[in-house]
């Protein structure tokens, strides 16, 4: 999956296009599924319950970084705001 997301973006950024920033938009719910899966693959009962919560932790920051980065597309790909259409 890394290496499709990694051709994704450079056959879109060859366009000269501003899109490839949201690119990695398409891929980072598959990370969180990833992030998912060996949260539960660790049980609570093994020596590696802290793994668990690294993994829990790390998928939240992901999703806020993801929340940060969504915020700022419509200024990355230069939208027109609200006020400088009124």
């Amino acid at each position: 999956m890394l290496g499709l997301q990694i051709v994704s973006e450079i056959v879109v950024k060859n366009y000269q296009s501003p899109i490839w920033v949201t690119v990695p938009c398409l891929y980072l719910p598959y990370r969180f599924w990833q992030l998912y899966q060996g949260i539960e693959l660790v049980s609570v009962e093994s020596n590696l319950i802290w793994v668990k919560y690294i993994l829990i932790l790390e998928l939240v920051l992901w999703i806020f970084n993801y929340g940060v980065h969504l915020s700022q597309l419509p200024r990355l790909l230069r939208w027109p705001s609200v006020e400088s259409n009124a």
